[in-house]
């Protein structure tokens, strides 16, 4: 879908002089965008086109609604207050030709910071990119929330779940057509207890055998907690690896005493599960064991064993730790990017 979208709108971006079209893909395939994806995208285009085959718009209104829905989530860092800011800055570097409308487009990007707009054009871009609250459906808003609780999850499910109801709550006040959807979330979100994961290690460093394991993880729960275990006397506070893109968009945390104490304190209002890597036999019987000790000091806990691919086996921290003492650099192919 990716290269034929771009593709196809390839007359509309050389009509701004816009030249780095393989820029834009890359922006919106981003892997921590959930529901701010290509689907969104998409959905918007597919919506401006409706309007113009029906002669609601204009050939003129049609490119800038057109640009402005390739350029309003453009930049989309979740825990950033700046991305239309920054949105409309990359605009600007872009764009070539046709400065007047660039203009309007650039306006119509900072409005929907707040979804307050400033023109007739941008109230319907507004509109359209909020349809989801306008006017969805509780199955749909649903999916919505799901796919934005993905791309929160570096935050703490406790703070996400307080922000995300303070803002699902002004929502509901401001819409009041769809208030009986949004109010129906709203209890949804009060009650839901989402499954999470967490997937301790000493990760000294987090390498690609970990990371398959995490991908597998994430296909079981709704989020993994990666948790780093520091022990003072093995001196593992080594930061190698940790400006992966991998841990930038999942909450990773470091801890120091019990495992048990740390997965207790992450249970409220959360469905919570310990998750051990395995690569061979020799680390299922040291898990095993280690489980048996657990369970003396949480009788409820709730732990599950998944093995990495074969082509990982062979990777561990330590052999990577080695590599680095040869020969700076040497262990990094083994990290995720």
């Amino acid at each position: 879908m990716a290269e034929s979208l771009y593709q196809k709108y390839a007359s509309l971006f050389a009509l701004f002089g816009i030249k780095q079209v393989d820029v834009i893909a890359e922006h919106w395939q981003s892997p921590h965008r959930f529901y701010h994806n290509e689907t969104h995208l998409q959905f918007l285009i597919d919506e401006i086109e409706k309007l113009y085959a029906l002669d609601g718009i204009n050939d003129h209104a049609r490119h800038i609604l057109l640009l402005t829905a390739f350029f309003h989530d453009i930049v989309y860092e979740p825990l950033a207050n700046d991305n239309e800011e920054k949105s409309a800055q990359l605009l600007d570097k872009m764009v070539t030709a046709r400065y007047p409308d660039a203009q309007i487009v650039r306006e119509m990007i900072l409005d929907t910071k707040t979804h307050e707009p400033k023109s007739q054009l941008s109230e319907v871009f507004c509109s359209l990119d909020m349809h989801i609250v306008e006017s969805g459906s509780f199955a749909e808003l649903q999916k919505w929330e799901f796919q934005i609780f993905k791309e929160y999850q570096m935050v703490d499910y406790k703070f996400y779940k307080q922000g995300r109801l303070k803002l699902l709550r002004k929502f509901a006040q401001r819409y009041p057509k769809n208030a009986h959807n949004l109010q129906n979330l709203i209890e949804y979100v009060e009650q839901h207890k989402p499954k999470i994961g967490i997937y301790a290690g000493s990760f000294n460093p987090f390498h690609n055998g970990h990371l398959n394991i995490l991908q597998k993880a994430e296909r079981v729960f709704d989020k993994v907690i990666i948790a780093k275990g520091i022990n003072p006397e093995k001196h593992n506070n080594d930061k190698m690896g940790e400006d992966s893109s991998v841990l930038k968009y999942r909450q990773y945390e470091t801890f120091t005493g019990l495992l048990t104490d740390y997965a207790s304190s992450k249970e409220t209002d959360t469905d919570m599960t310990i998750i051990r890597g395995l690569r061979n036999g020799d680390d299922l019987d040291y898990e095993v064991n280690q489980l048996r000790f657990m369970e003396d000091m949480k009788p409820d806990i709730k732990l599950i064993f998944i093995n990495c691919d074969q082509q990982f086996e062979h990777i561990s921290s330590s052999s990577i730790r080695n590599l680095e003492r040869i020969r700076e650099g040497l262990g990094r192919k083994y990290l995720p990017k």
